[in-house]
Formats: structure tokens, sequence, C-alpha cells
């Protein structure tokens, strides 16, 4: 298994390489080229957010349980007090923290159902939801984040998967196949529930095919 540095690692320049033609081809401005490369990058680590003794998930648990509950108070909820907001931040945030997390911790164990190519598909899908649904961004753009998303993440299970080779070692190792995996077999019930997840992304998200065949389209004019 890869370590986090080198995930980073491999997220940041395959982010990069990625977005660097979008950008050059005007197909995205630089707001929207920084958003993409993040995005990239937080793919390539999402993956390993079900290892319980991982310092930076920990950190980033901690930083999403503070951000979460603000940016979500602040986009829906318009004619509350500024004391209101901050009561309602510190309590979700709490919640979020000692509760949801926890619960996320207890009930996952590292290279699960978590760490597989249908979890990268749904929150890809659930990316371009809340792009597009919440955060009122165009379809284009919503569905360039979670092509990101999925991007990063399947960077990181091909890492994994490459490591386990053991290439230079000459042998395998016991992990491979347990990154690139459709499916957890010690997690039927979990798998079902992701896969159940994923049809009904589908269904609410009514993607239209003509979206994709124009994204794809841009990509025919970019100059490497």
């Amino acid at each position: 298994m890869a370590s986090f540095e080198q995930h980073v690692n491999a997220a940041v320049v395959g982010a990069g390489v990625a977005v660097v033609p979008l950008y050059s081809a005007s197909i995205v401005d630089i707001n929207q080229t920084i958003a993409l490369f993040s995005l990239g990058i937080l793919g390539g680590v999402l993956p390993d957010v079900d290892s319980d003794n991982s310092m930076p998930i920990q950190i980033s648990f901690r930083i999403l349980s503070i951000f979460l509950p603000l940016i979500a108070i602040l986009t829906t909820l318009h004619t509350l007090s500024v004391t209101t907001i901050l009561l309602m931040w510190v309590f979700y945030s709490l919640i979020l923290h000692f509760v949801i997390f926890k619960l996320f911790l207890a009930s996952t164990h590292h290279r699960g159902i978590f760490h597989s190519i249908p979890m990268g598909l749904f929150m890809a899908l659930l990316v371009v939801y809340l792009f597009q649904n919440i955060l009122m961004f165009k379809s284009t753009f919503a569905i360039l984040s979670g092509l990101f998303i999925f991007y990063g993440f399947f960077i990181h299970l091909l890492l994994d998967e490459i490591v386990s080779l053991n290439l230079l070692g000459k042998h395998m190792k016991k992990s491979l196949g347990s990154a690139m995996k459709l499916y957890a077999k010690n997690n039927l019930i979990g798998t079902f529930i992701l896969y159940a997840g994923i049809g009904g992304l589908l269904y609410v998200l009514h993607l239209d095919m003509n979206i994709f065949r124009d994204i794809f389209a841009l990509f025919q004019h970019l100059k490497y």
C-alpha cells in the first residue's frame, strides 16, 4: 500500500496534467482550474478516509467538522440571526465530529467498501449533485468536478495496486487486488447499499448524455 505522501504526490501530478490543458484551451477559468485541481487531489486521498490511525485523515475530519456545517448553514438559512447561526454551527460541528465521523470510523475498516471503484463513482455523482443542485454551478463544470473526483480516486486505487505488485521485490503482496475492486466480499450489505446509492443519484440527477458528449468534444480542440 502506498503512503499518504505518495498518494498526494500522484494526485497532484495527475490533476495537474489533466487541468492545465483545460485552462490553456480556455475551457475553464482560473478559479475553476484551482477548484478542479483541488478536487483531483481530494479524490486522490479520499479512499483512505476509513483508516482510523491516519493522522492526515484525522486532521481532515476535524477541518470538515468545522467547515461543512458552516457552509450548509450559510447557503441554506439566510434569515437567521448571527447568534443563532453561531449556536447551530457549534452544535452541528460537535455532532459531526463526535457522532457522525466516529460512527463512520467504527463501522468501516481499511481497504473495505470505501476503498473501491463504485465508491469513487458514488463520490463523483455526489459532487455533481451538490455542485449542480445546491451550489447552483453550471452542469458542465459540475460534471467536470465529479470527473476530477473520480479521476483522483482512481489514481489512488491504481497506485495501491502498483505498489502491491512490488516489482522491485519480484513478488506480489497479499494486498494485490484489494484496491481496484467492484465489491467488498466481507461487506455485501454495504456493497448493496453503495450500488443503491449510485442508482439513486443517477435517478435524481437526470444527467443529459449530451453534456458528456460536449465535454469530450472539448478535448478534441486541446493542443498538447
